[in-house]
């Protein structure tokens, strides 16, 4: 019997979880260490912030899930790893101590790093937790008057969620923008190209946005939040009454000792997803050193492929299944002007991009579906 250890809860951990005791049934331990016992549908938190849904309609108890499929579920954090004795510290408030593992599945996630931009915590606001998703709903309701300004930071890595935040408010203060009282402005750190890995959409996002009455601003690094202003590392100083940024992302400081991070502590995998130097250990999700943002659904599908790896690892087989690393998302941009996007990021051969009102309608049925799937 060999025993599998996944570190994270999010969609990397969840999938693999999934997928592995699909395939190796209850002949093998599988254990997923996370710190927090509810799981988040990340994709979703824009709806939820502006009263679409509720926070039940996109968490659901780890335990109980993973009970069901025959994987324990162990409450903590991870502290180190070592990958001579293959054994992981954990501390948390059911088990303090180290777990044995055979195959080890690194899916911890990204850090949001606000200390990187002074000024960010005190006055700025985002979208990535229920109540960080909650607080700036209610922002939002009470907003009246002046300028929204929506964007990412540098190094934030999620271009989605600023795009849909954008239209969001647009249709919210439709009427407010047209007269004039309300303006809702995004900035980008780089070009729009640059933001969504490479892919050409430019032209079309940004006849959306001007559709919308959204003022879109590029290469605006920024460098310090101050009350009402946004500066940039280039010299930019733009005011606003309501600010909405993704963070930067950094990956887990934990895991420098191992000597497998870059620069920003994110993890370096090969095509297979397996760990540089580091024998039958995989790293999935947000927490891997690819280029481009960091989507959902590429941590799904990397959990397939480093979960198809360790059957047949654990089968005695070579692991063959190769990871491509692309983006397959929709903007929704509430009605016609809704985009989907298919581009390779390694292979800029692989290119379509559609609009229209059905890509919302798919967005919110493929979410609600996964949803439903994995709440029950």
């Amino acid at each position: 019997m060999s025993s599998i250890l996944i570190l994270g809860g999010g969609f990397g951990g969840v999938v693999a979880a999934e997928k592995l005791a699909a395939s190796l049934g209850s002949s093998h331990q599988i254990t997923l260490v996370a710190p927090n016992q509810k799981f988040t549908f990340y994709p979703a938190l824009v709806q939820l912030a502006f009263g679409k849904i509720q926070p039940e309609d996109i968490q659901f108890d780890l335990d109980e899930k993973l009970r069901e499929i025959g994987v324990r579920y162990v409450q903590g954090e991870m502290i180190r790893i070592h990958p001579v004795r293959r054994k992981v510290e954990i501390s948390g408030d059911d088990f303090s101590g180290e777990i044995a593992y055979d195959y080890l599945v690194i899916a911890v996630g990204r850090r949001l790093a606000t200390e990187k931009v002074p000024g960010f915590f005190e006055n700025a606001q985002h979208l990535l937790g229920v109540n960080a998703a909650l607080k700036f709903g209610i922002l939002a309701d009470q907003f009246r008057e002046g300028r929204i300004l929506v964007g990412l930071c540098p190094d934030a890595r999620l271009p989605v969620p600023v795009c849909e935040t954008a239209f969001a408010l647009a249709k919210k203060f439709e009427a407010e923008m047209e007269q004039g009282k309300i303006q809702v402005s995004v900035i980008f750190p780089e070009s729009l190209e640059a933001a969504f890995g490479g892919a050409r959409l430019h032209k079309e996002l940004e006849a959306a946005f001007k559709r919308h009455r959204i003022s879109v601003h590029y290469e605006v690094p920024i460098r310090e939040i101050t009350f009402n202003q946004v500066n940039s590392s280039e010299g930019h100083e733009i005011k606003c009454d309501l600010l909405m940024l993704v963070p930067p992302f950094r990956g887990n400081s934990a895991l420098r000792n191992l000597n497998v991070t870059d620069e920003s502590d994110f993890v370096r995998v090969d095509g297979m997803l397996r760990v540089h130097e580091l024998d039958r250990t995989y790293a999935i999700g947000d927490i891997v050193a690819f280029s481009g943002p960091k989507l959902a659904h590429m941590a799904v599908r990397q959990a397939e492929v480093a979960a198809a790896n360790i059957v047949s690892e654990i089968n005695g087989e070579a692991p063959t299944k190769e990871y491509y690393h692309e983006i397959a998302a929709v903007i929704d941009a509430n009605g016609p002007d809704s985009i989907y996007l298919h581009y390779g990021i390694w292979d800029d051969t692989l290119y379509r991009l559609k609009k229209g009102r059905f890509w919302s309608w798919a967005k919110e049925a493929h979410d609600a579906l996964w949803r439903t799937k994995h709440q029950h």
